[in-house]
């Protein structure tokens, strides 16, 4: 199981942004900042495990179910 963007909607390059974005930007901050590369590989490695929990998130089939018994 994994969850992948549709990119026949509209959304879907807004969040395939907000994910290269997830990774890259600290990524950015940390080489800016002048961070050796053990820095920079744990922040690869934070970056890609919030993506991750992220992504985990966003497939999650109980975000959709609502105690409701009118709902769809």
């Amino acid at each position: 199981m994994g969850w992948t963007v549709n990119a026949a909607r509209p959304s879907a390059i807004p969040v395939v942004l907000l994910l290269l974005a997830l990774l890259a930007a600290p990524l950015y901050v940390v080489s800016a900042n002048g961070g050796r590369s053990g820095a920079v590989l744990l922040t690869a490695a934070v970056g890609g495990t919030v993506l991750c929990l992220v992504c985990a998130y966003l497939s999650s089939p109980s975000r959709y179910e609502t105690d409701d018994p009118s709902g769809p």
